[in-house]
């Protein structure tokens, strides 16, 4: 080839640039391309997607380290995509969430963090997250051990703005911040996460009271929901909950439950078909179901195979047909597990 014809990356278009730009990690992206020239610094800081690894941030003796420092996270005005995997110790000086305010043109947040040494995180990264304004964030996924977590407190309201949120996946939340959610995202076409500090009522119409409006009108866009409890020592909390949200879903399509409880004669509603098929009364388009029903009990007359059965028997679970499978696991003179699993 001639010295004539050959040309240099630096003569690529800035479209073909910022398509290669989207398929690198943060520190390659900084690392390879970033100081270059002027040109290609604006072009680094107008990708629309961002990949962070938190991997890199482990030695801060480090270059990489030294990068992060002076990345320019806050210059960057056009990010639509961003990913960040966290599996490090929690370190303050690494705090990337703490940037998220810098993207408000966001339309996917993804964050999958682990993190064993300091549960302190969690209420890091959901403080943050939950007091920021995305008018176009439409996607939200939280997972990871730290979303696991119980917070220790979330200070007042939470000031999250999210009015054209469509997805939302997070591992755990408190009840009354997924009532807000689903108050103010009234484009909601899934919902998923493990909810706990659910309210004590337990008459349905006493919990409506309590409900925002646009809850009791309905929530028509939702058609994929996934909820669950976690609560081995105390009574359920969820059906009285389910009560009062499933037949505000009428176009609900899939709906996915997972329980763990304890079985002490409070969760006669969620292990009994009859109460299903009450509670989804109203959801003629619910085509998928996926329940995993986990409960013990001390008690020898709390039979967990006559529950079992009695879901096998059930005509509405049949009709649609659902497969089912259980486990059980017993520690002598102590307690019965039994987990049912249905789905179709």
């Amino acid at each position: 080839m001639s010295k004539a014809t050959r040309s240099c990356f630096e003569d690529l278009a800035n479209e073909l640039l910022l398509e290669i730009f989207d398929y690198l990690d943060w520190i390659n992206l900084f690392s390879a391309f970033y100081g270059l020239t002027k040109r290609i610094n604006h072009l680094v800081t107008c990708i629309n997607t961002l990949s962070i690894y938190s991997n890199y941030l482990i030695n801060q003796s480090n270059i990489v380290y030294l990068c992060f420092q002076e990345f320019p996270l806050t210059e960057f005005k056009q990010i639509q995509h961003f990913k960040l995997l966290y599996d490090n110790p929690y370190d303050e000086s690494l705090n990337i969430a703490k940037y998220f305010s810098s993207f408000r043109t966001l339309i996917s947040l993804h964050i999958d963090a682990n993190v064993i040494e300091d549960g302190n995180c969690t209420n890091e990264f959901l403080e943050i997250i939950f007091h920021q304004n995305c008018p176009f964030l439409q996607r939200l996924y939280l997972h990871g051990n730290v979303f696991d977590q119980d917070l220790k407190s979330i200070q007042g309201v939470c000031t999250f703005h999210f009015p054209s949120l469509l997805h939302i996946h997070v591992t755990k939340l408190p009840f009354r911040v997924a009532i807000q959610l689903l108050d103010q995202c009234s484009r909601l076409h899934s919902f998923s996460a493990m909810l706990y500090d659910y309210p004590t009522e337990e008459n349905v119409t006493a919990l409506a009271s309590q409900m925002p409006e646009s809850i009791r009108v309905g929530l028509p866009t939702l058609t994929n929901l996934s909820l669950g409890e976690k609560n081995r020592f105390h009574k359920e909390s969820t059906s009285t909950f389910l009560e009062f949200l499933l037949p505000r879903c009428p176009n609900l399509r899939t709906f996915h439950f997972d329980i763990h409880c304890n079985d002490n004669g409070d969760c006669e509603k969620i292990l009994h078909p009859d109460w299903w098929k009450y509670a989804l009364r109203s959801n003629s388009h619910l085509a998928h179901i996926d329940f995993r029903l986990s409960w013990w009990t001390r008690h020898i007359i709390h039979n967990g195979y006559e529950k079992i059965q009695r879901f096998r028997e059930s005509p509405f679970f049949n009709q649609l047909n659902t497969t089912m499978t259980h486990t059980f696991n017993s520690e002598f003179m102590r307690s019965m597990d039994y987990e049912l699993f249905i789905k179709n």
